[in-house]
């Protein structure tokens, strides 16, 4: 399985999945099933993840809430 953009990104920006996730205020778990595409993020995560490491929904995120 090939790493989605919002993986890509997460790393490009040096931080790891609890980073992203203690700044965003959801569970690292949650923030892992996101990044595998094994969790629909809802709006208001996508939105906290975005907040965090910056850029568009459509730039990460299927219209779905699946993770690029």
């Amino acid at each position: 399985m090939r790493a989605t953009e919002l993986t890509l990104e997460r790393m490009r920006q040096g931080k790891t999945q609890k980073d992203v996730a203690r700044l965003a205020g959801i569970h690292k778990n949650a923030m892992n099933g996101i990044e595998r595409r094994r969790l629909v993020a809802t709006p208001e995560k996508r939105q906290a993840i975005l907040g965090v490491i910056g850029g568009s929904e459509a730039d990460f995120f299927e219209p779905s809430g699946l993770a690029k």
